[in-house]
């Protein structure tokens, strides 16, 4: 899945969070998508090369890819929340470690990044 940040003419600053970082009309790869209880959904998006990646309000996109990665699965949360990523990334604390830089945690977010990346690729060719 894929979607272009398009900056939306608005001083919501829940929405614009984070934002800057972005980059107008740049097409970027949706790694998560997140959505919490009784709020916008939010896309995990690795924004510049080396960075970890943040959440950012899906309402700041256009999505230009709705085919979805074949190792995305669906976790229902306690909390009502929900997510679409890969099934290691929804296990409890998987997170936490990653920005903790736990070696295993960093070593499944890579292998898990590089198969949602092989799939949105292969959809720009097929």
């Amino acid at each position: 899945m894929r979607a272009r940040f398009t900056p939306p003419r608005t001083e919501d600053t829940v929405m614009l969070q984070g934002t800057d970082t972005l980059k107008e009309g740049r097409e970027y790869i949706v790694l998560e998508i997140f959505t919490p209880h009784s709020r916008s959904a939010l896309f995990r998006i690795e924004f510049t090369e080396g960075e970890k990646p943040a959440l950012f309000d899906s309402r700041v996109f256009t999505v230009t890819s709705t085919t979805l990665p074949p190792t995305w699965r669906y976790t229902n949360y306690e909390t009502g929340s929900f997510t679409l990523c890969p099934e290691p990334w929804s296990r409890p604390g998987f997170w936490e470690s990653y920005y903790d830089h736990e070696s295993s945690a960093l070593e499944v977010y890579e292998s898990e990044k590089q198969k949602i990346i092989a799939a949105s690729q292969s959809t720009e060719t097929g």
